[in-house]
């Protein structure tokens, strides 16, 4: 997904911008990318619980690596 001519390293300022242009207030934004970053933090135990050994914990592992260091672009500096 490209949000504001970024594809892999989508930051909070290209999401706040995206919401500016939506006409979202940067403090709802803020809200919801947070929101989104605290469920997103918990994938891989929540995939877990849900799908008790139907995906490998080294899989787990990966994709759960990969959101991480998506929510610490989407942190404050």
């Amino acid at each position: 997904m490209d949000v504001m001519g970024e594809a892999l390293a989508i930051s909070r300022a290209d999401m706040l911008r995206l919401a500016e242009e939506a006409e979202v207030s940067q403090e709802l934004a803020g809200r919801i990318i947070d929101g989104i970053c605290e469920v997103a933090g918990q994938f891989a135990a929540i995939a877990d619980q849900l799908h008790p050994q139907t995906i490998t914990p080294d899989t787990l592992q990966t994709i759960q690596r990969r959101i991480d260091q998506n929510i610490a672009l989407l942190r404050w500096p």
